[in-house]
């Protein structure tokens, strides 16, 4: 809806630039100094190249502000900043637009050209909407309103009062966005009907046909589908008359229109109204409006979105817009992407893509609930300044009267005791009728804050519906591009997994893949859990892939040090110090010999041997019990990532005998808090129950540990993900 609505944005300054224009060709005469010509020319020069070559429009405006500053001529200079604004916004580049057309503010109410001064007020105003000061905002808006309308009732000629009215207009249409955009969607309503008369006035049929798109909008978030559906379709039948020719805007009216819930259009029509404002928008170069109409039809039929589209698609992204616009387009792309990836059965790129999606779903939900929490704390400021205000006119009404008490009790001394009495009753019936109104105005402003805070709750609840859908989506995605059971019991028959994530998704993963020669098994460990654990594993995950895979590696050690090497460079890219990483336990298998190589980051390998006649070069014993002995090879201290003091890793052979255990694990179990006194269970009495359970069948002993584990847990929370892999040869 917020792309829906920035479509319109655009316009609301074409208008002000029609009257900006007016100014400075009005002024243009022979009286001018030269100075002044030459900095008309560079404002000329900054309209022209404002859209389409912005660089090159600031370039202009820079000059015309030297011209400017050169004839001391304040309203000049006051134009000047307003363009380098207006230049600034453009770029996104909020601060910088704010200063400037502060600067510009200062210049015009130096000039004393009151429409200069309302356009900068509004303009000003604009510039903390984009900021997301509201109050600000709000302020200097009522400020344009009330100028334009001083202009107004004033004695003008024809032009500058038909510049005042497009002002108003514009004024009002501001206004109402704001209170949009703080949830007070009645006061919204109230300011956007008020601006409808005023522009059929000015026979301003494109301002009509706007206003009657942002009245529907308004109305859907409302939950007023009836209306919303009428004012669209009054949009929509001006947009296709003769006395409007805006296309773009034709274009986001009938997105809309086709986008709204409960309408009587059928499909078919949905599909015509959506392709039909594709075309617009690509006929007229709107690339924005492009976009966003292509992430909808997306939405709605992603299953027959071919692979070229979806390419498409990501060019008008990365290619059409400016950079610091590409994310309010990459988070949905990334959803429709990874649900058509996995569609069409790439479950691995469908994963990774949903995972980034969910990590800037989840940036995106933090600040737009921030930017609630701002916009109800304004609501009732703003609700507040308004019962303060009619308190105030209250007791000026109470004090006046108990002067005029006064004076007839000076002159009317015969009657004293009377007028006492009255007095009294007067006090006494005027504080219960005040208090009266208190009760009744705090119990309005109680049920409308009783009713946002309902509202409020609607929305969190509807937006971690999505969340929780999408991060379920994800977590099928994560068990489809693991190893399956199938592909380790092809050449590991006899094995366990035992898998236990502390959230939906997991940073911790397990990880299989083959060559010719060798088979290849981890157990890793990423830095964090859920989602941001589960974006690490990606990119580790990837790393051990293009190892095998690209680079044919096949000893353990030379995996583990291009690994980290290609981690390391994937996170340098994002240009901060991200130390994120994994630790991991790698084994390798030789398809003919049997051999076994390990290697190891942080975590260790665990090998419970029932002979022990032959002690495993390498390894301690590091526990013993029956006939079965536990020895352990640590791995080396370092991870997988951006480490100080990094080292080539070591690997150890492993010449295996009959009934031979390997165990690799993650942290996830040991550090679990638990049992009667809230401990860690840590790695002793870990190491314990493996070799206890060492004599058992590979199921067997899964199933203990998960007994054991949920047994120790009891009303804890688990804190980090477990994995424990047990291979038998």
């Amino acid at each position: 809806m917020e792309l829906f609505l920035s479509q319109f944005k655009g316009l609301m300054k074409i208008n002000v630039l029609l009257f900006v224009i007016f100014l400075i060709h009005n002024s243009f005469g022979f009286g001018q100094s030269s100075n002044e010509k030459i900095a008309h020319r560079y404002f000329n020069l900054f309209q022209d190249y404002e859209y389409t070559e912005p660089d090159l429009a600031k370039k202009y405006a820079d000059s015309g502000l030297i011209a400017a500053k050169n004839t001391q001529n304040e309203e000049l200079i006051g134009r000047a900043y307003q363009f380098l604004g207006w230049i600034m916004q453009d770029q996104s580049r909020f601060k910088e637009a704010n200063s400037y057309l502060k600067e510009s503010l200062i210049h015009f109410k130096k000039s004393g050209n009151k429409q200069g001064i309302a356009d900068a007020y509004g303009n000003y105003g604009n510039s903390f909407l984009d900021l997301e000061e509201y109050q600000l905002s709000l302020d200097y808006q009522q400020k344009s309103l009330k100028v334009n309308e001083q202009i107004l009732s004033s004695n003008r000629n024809k032009d500058e009062l038909f510049i005042a009215k497009i002002g108003r207009t514009y004024a009002l249409h501001n206004i109402g966005e704001i209170y949009d955009r703080i949830g007070m969607f009645q006061k919204a309503l109230e300011y956007e009907y008020k601006s409808i008369p005023f522009e059929l006035e000015n026979k301003n049929y494109e301002g009509v046909a706007i206003s009657y798109s942002t009245l529907a909008v308004t109305h859907k978030k409302m939950n007023r589908l009836d209306s919303a559906e009428f004012y669209f379709k009054k949009s929509i039948e001006l947009f296709e008359s003769e006395k409007v020719d805006y296309p773009v805007g034709y274009a986001t009216a009938l997105q809309g229109y086709a986008l709204m819930e409960k309408s009587s259009l059928s499909p078919l029509k949905i599909k015509e109204m959506l392709l039909k404002s594709l075309s617009i928008n690509r006929e007229f170069g709107d690339v924005d409006g492009e976009i966003n109409t292509l992430l909808e039809i997306g939405k709605n039929q992603f299953d027959r979105i071919s692979k070229d589209s979806l390419n498409a698609l990501l060019n008008r992204i990365r290619f059409g817009i400016k950079d610091n616009e590409l994310s309010k387009y990459n988070e949905p792309y990334l959803k429709l992407l990874s649900r058509s990836q996995a569609n069409s059965g790439n479950f691995k790129e469908a994963y990774f893509n949903m995972i980034e999606y969910l990590r800037l779903k989840n940036i995106s939900d933090r600040k737009s609930r921030t930017n609630e929490l701002i916009s109800s704390e304004i609501k009732h400021q703003i609700e507040t300044k308004s019962y303060n205000d009619s308190l105030k006119i209250e007791h000026g009404f109470s004090l006046e009267r108990a002067s005029h008490n006064e004076e007839v009790a000076k002159f009317q001394n015969i009657v004293y005791l009377s007028i006492i009495g009255f007095i009294i009753l007067s006090v006494s019936l005027f504080i219960f009728i005040n208090s009266s109104r208190r009760r009744k105005k705090m119990n309005e402003v109680l049920s409308e804050k009783n009713e946002l805070i309902i509202e409020q709750k609607a929305i969190v609840e509807e937006r971690n519906q999505a969340i929780s859908d999408s991060i379920n989506y994800a977590k099928r995605l994560q068990a489809a591009i693991l190893p399956t059971r199938e592909q380790i019991n092809v050449h590991l028959p006899n094995s366990f997994l035992f898998f236990k994530p502390k959230d939906v998704v997991s940073g911790d993963f397990y990880w299989f893949e083959e060559n010719d020669t060798h088979v290849f098994i981890a157990v890793a460990d990423c830095t964090g859990h859920g989602v941001p654990g589960a974006m690490v594993s990606v990119v580790c995950s990837n790393a051990l892939n293009r190892c095998v895979n690209e680079l044919k590696l096949s000893r353990t050690n030379e995996i583990l040090d291009k690994a980290r090497e290609l981690v390391v460079e994937t996170f340098a890219r994002s240009g901060g110090n991200i130390k994120d990483g994994m630790d991991i336990s790698l084994i390798s298998i030789h398809k003919e010999t049997s051999k076994v190589q390990f290697s190891g980051a942080q975590n260790p390998l665990w090998l419970v041997r029932r002979n022990d006649s032959d002690i495993p070069e390498g390894f301690d014993a590091q526990l013993k019990q029956d006939e079965a002995t536990l020895y352990e090879f640590k791995g080396d201290k370092q991870p997988i990532g951006d480490y100080h003091l990094s080292k080539e890793f070591s690997s150890i052979e492993i010449n295996l005998q009959k009934e031979d255990i390997i165990y690799l694990l993650s942290d996830g179990f040991a550090d679990q808090f638990g049992g009667e006194f809230g401990k860690k269970y840590k790695y002793l009495p870990l190491k314990r129950k493996i070799i206890a359970n060492s004599g058992k069948s590979m199921s067997d002993q899964k199933e203990l540990l998960s007994l054991e584990f949920n047994s120790w847990l009891g009303d804890e929370e688990q804190i980090d993900d477990v994995c424990i892999m047990g291979l038998k040869f």
